[in-house]
C-alpha cells in the first residue's frame, strides 16, 4: 500500500499549502491550494470550508489528487486516493487545534522576517471563520516527477 514515506514527510513539514484537484458530478476539474495539516503514512489531512466546490465535489466524487513541489530538489509529487470529509469528531478537533497553531507560527515567522529584512508585509487575518471541514484523504498512488520529466510511481 502506498504511504508517505519519510523523505515526503519532511517535505510536507515544511509547507503550509498544497493543491488539491478534484472533480463533480459535472465533470468539471476544480484545482485550488488548500491549508496542509499533515501528511504521514497513508493519510494527508487538509482544511477547509465545507461552502467551497472543493468540499462540494467530493461529496459527489471522493477521489482526489493532491500535489506540490519540493522547492530543493524541483521534484514533483501527485498524492492520489479517497476522500472523507469530517466536520466533528476527535479527528477534526485535533486538526482545528494544530492548524491554529500553525497560523500563530506562520503570522510569528512572517512578523519576524518583515523585521529582519525591512520586507513590508499584508496584513492577513489569522482566525478561520465559517464552517469548516477536515478533509483526510487516504493516499492510493505516490507519483514523483524528476526535472527531467522522469516518472516514478510507487506500485499499488
Amino acid at each position: 500500500m502506498p504511504k508517505i514515506n519519510e523523505k515526503l514527510e519532511a517535505i510536507l513539514e515544511k509547507r503550509e499549502f498544497v493543491s488539491i484537484a478534484t472533480v463533480g458530478r459535472d465533470g468539471q476539474p476544480n484545482s485550488v491550494p488548500k491549508f496542509l495539516f499533515r501528511g504521514k503514512g497513508n493519510f494527508i489531512y487538509l482544511l477547509d470550508y465545507v461552502i467551497g466546490k472543493t468540499v462540494r465535489n467530493l461529496r459527489e466524487n471522493p477521489k482526489a489528487s493532491v500535489s506540490f513541489m519540493d522547492l530543493d530538489t524541483l521534484e514533483a509529487y501527485r498524492l492520489n486516493g479517497t476522500a472523507k470529509i469530517i466536520e466533528k469528531g476527535p479527528v477534526f478537533d485535533a486538526v482545528l487545534k494544530g492548524w491554529n497553531e500553525k497560523l500563530v507560527q506562520l503570522s510569528t515567522d512572517r512578523v519576524i522576517e518583515a523585521v529582519r529584512t525591512g520586507k513590508k508585509r499584508t496584513h492577513y487575518e489569522m482566525e478561520m471563520t465559517g464552517r469548516l471541514a477536515v478533509i483526510k484523504v487516504h493516499i492510493e498512488s505516490v507519483i514523483k516527477i524528476g526535472r527531467r520529466g522522469d516518472i516514478w510511481k510507487e506500485s499499488e
